[in-house]
């Protein structure tokens, strides 16, 4: 089984390794029609050239508490940013802010129906009426927050790439998730994708050390508890965002192909059997527990098959991404008076028709592609309303010349891992990043939805920045 678990191991890293380059390559073919591409392309591969060449003549030597470092770094760099540089709530995120403000006044819910539609938004707006209750209808008080989570994303992605590939591994994905840029601009919104991305962290986390647990013979009361921690863990990121399925299902695979010989492995099994048990229980009745609020909260029934999702995932005309016209055809239907399950069904017609109109499968696949992961100037692109033209181009240029880098470095990262032999639940990392890829391909897409990406990617890029490959560790 060990010879099968590489093998498996090595498509899938081999599968993602062709999807990023197949990346890089509309990258570079956006880029005859849009030079700016290609300069931060260039860019890009300029500074993570010149990091590897450092690299090969310079020792890293990680300093002592560099966790603790890396973290006041991270807090004071992304800190100044969002004192200096505010921005008001707009578009989906003033739909945050609104109901996260009416929530803790007790006041009724604004567009209910739409929340029905979208019920992660109470998710993300409950965790934010907390905050309002504390300190007020303040911005700035999200953004601290922000700040916050994404310091505490930066101390929990130096400890997984330290625990899977060392020190000088973890120091530096540290060092590259606390100057990149995108997640300092957007640290200024009212949004979800700091608070799910650090749990996501968390998940990873958790879980090495629970595999680790299980391997050294910990008492059943410690895998019990770390089972029931990993339940709570997925729901809540459930809850801000409904993409816990996908780290459902990278657990699944990575328990049942890649584990080497502990798959087979009754004894293993045996103590993973209560520990995953618990986590499932928690999961889904937590679960449960948080429909039924939601539903007497709102006074009706929550969606839960995104059917317009689909259905705007495979519109041509906008590649994929949010379309006007097909939220006018969803808002009609509840004009007919109809519940926000009853016209997601209601479009299911519509989704059939469209899929049997002669869609160019390919090219819309390299259009949300290309549109998920192709650019990470978001950051930059939200102050278009508010800044200058000049600043936000400047910005988005940093964005996308940092993005590149790390892109690149990310390819030889990539390259060692499959060129390792070793199996453990670091795998589960890069079996997400494939996971909600794919589920992007078949819903509505936006360059923001690869927030939660970017550390992973800062991962691999660390790990071929080093030229660290996780062979050097021993299989479990």
């Amino acid at each position: 089984m060990e010879k099968a678990s590489v093998f498996f191991k090595r498509i899938m890293l081999g599968l993602l390794l062709l999807l990023l380059l197949l990346t890089l390559g509309l990258v570079l073919r956006e880029g005859v029609q849009s030079r700016s591409y290609l300069l931060a392309l260039a860019g890009g591969a300029l500074w993570a050239g010149a990091l590897f060449l450092l690299r090969r003549r310079v020792t890293l030597r990680t300093p002592r508490r560099a966790a603790l470092w890396l973290a006041l770094g991270c807090f004071a760099l992304n800190l100044v940013w969002v004192l200096v540089i505010r921005i008001e709530p707009f578009s989906d995120y003033f739909k945050y802010w609104q109901t996260a403000c009416a929530l803790a006044h007790g006041e009724p819910l604004p567009e209910s129906w739409y929340l029905s539609l979208y019920p992660h938004i109470l998710g993300t707006a409950s965790f934010l009426s907390l905050l309002v209750r504390l300190f007020g209808e303040s911005v700035l008080a999200v953004a601290v927050v922000n700040v916050l989570l994404t310091t505490l994303s930066c101390l929990l992605l130096v400890r997984l790439a330290s625990e899977l590939f060392g020190e000088e591994t973890g120091f530096l994905a540290g060092l590259l998730w606390a100057v990149a840029p995108c997640k300092l601009m957007l640290n200024s919104l009212v949004f979800s994708e700091p608070l799910y991305t650090c749990l996501i962290l968390l998940f990873f986390l958790l879980l090495v050390r629970l595999e680790r647990r299980i391997a050294a013979g910990a008492p059943l009361s410690s895998l019990l508890l770390r089972g029931a921690c990993l339940g709570a863990v997925l729901l809540a990121i459930n809850l801000i965002r409904p993409i816990a399925a996908i780290l459902w299902i990278a657990l699944a695979l990575w328990l049942l192909f890649l584990r080497g010989r502990a798959v087979t492995s009754a004894a293993q099994w045996k103590r993973w059997a209560p520990a995953l048990a618990l986590c499932l229980c928690v999961y889904v009745l937590g679960g449960r527990l948080w429909t039924g609020h939601v539903e007497r909260l709102l006074g009706t029934q929550v969606a839960t098959t995104p059917v317009y999702n689909i259905y705007v995932g495979f519109n041509e005309q906008t590649r994929g991404q949010w379309s006007p016209e097909d939220m006018d055809l969803l808002t009609a239907y509840h004009e007919q008076g109809m519940s926000a399950p009853e016209a997601q069904d209601a479009l299911r017609p519509h989704l059939v028709e469209r899929l049997g109109s002669g869609i160019d499968f390919p090219r819309l696949f390299a259009s949300k592609l290309f549109a998920f992961l192709g650019s990470d100037q978001l950051g930059g692109y939200t102050y278009r309303f508010t800044r200058p033209e000049l600043f936000y181009k400047l910005c988005m240029g940093i964005c996308n010349v940092f993005y590149y880098g790390v892109f690149l470095a990310a390819l030889w990262g990539l390259w060692q891992l499959i060129k390792s032999r070793t199996l453990d639940a670091g795998l589960l990392a890069p079996l997400f990043f494939l996971g909600l890829t794919m589920a992007h391909m078949l819903v509505e897409v936006s360059d923001r939805y690869h927030y939660s990406l970017i550390p992973i990617l800062i991962l691999f890029a660390a790990v071929g920045f080093t030229r660290q490959s996780s062979e050097q560790r021993s299989i479990p």
